[in-house]
């Protein structure tokens, strides 16, 4: 299942050539969840979709029949990292839920800046 993604440590801008580790928030849907991991893939190997970073945090379901599922779940952080490599903006999804079958992102978009000389 999903966390929700409530927070990102981003920059207000990204200087190309640079590799960044972003943090990110996660809530787990109930006190039943573990955190699984965070996945965080670009949106395909050139241009623009190079530049789409698609970013999830994944929980599973403990096996513990005591765990009680109608409270809410803890509160995380994690990290992914991140090279520079295009000099145009960057946009990230981060998701934070669905809408029927559909997902639901907090979309940021960071401008690239050259390396100061």
């Amino acid at each position: 299942e999903l966390a929700e993604i409530v927070a990102n440590d981003l920059p207000d801008e990204l200087e190309f050539g640079e590799t960044y580790e972003v943090t990110v928030t996660y809530i787990l849907p109930s006190a039943c969840h573990t955190f699984a991991g965070l996945n965080a893939s670009r949106g395909g190997n050139v241009g623009a979709d190079r530049r789409d970073i698609y970013i999830s945090a994944i929980a599973a379901i403990e096996l513990d029949s005591n765990c009680d599922d109608t409270v809410g779940g803890g509160q995380g952080t994690s990290k992914f990292t991140i090279t520079i490599d295009e000099e145009e903006d960057y946009t990230f999804y981060f998701l934070i839920g669905e809408s029927g079958d559909e997902p639901v992102y907090d979309t940021v978009v960071i401008p690239v800046v050259q390396p100061a000389s």
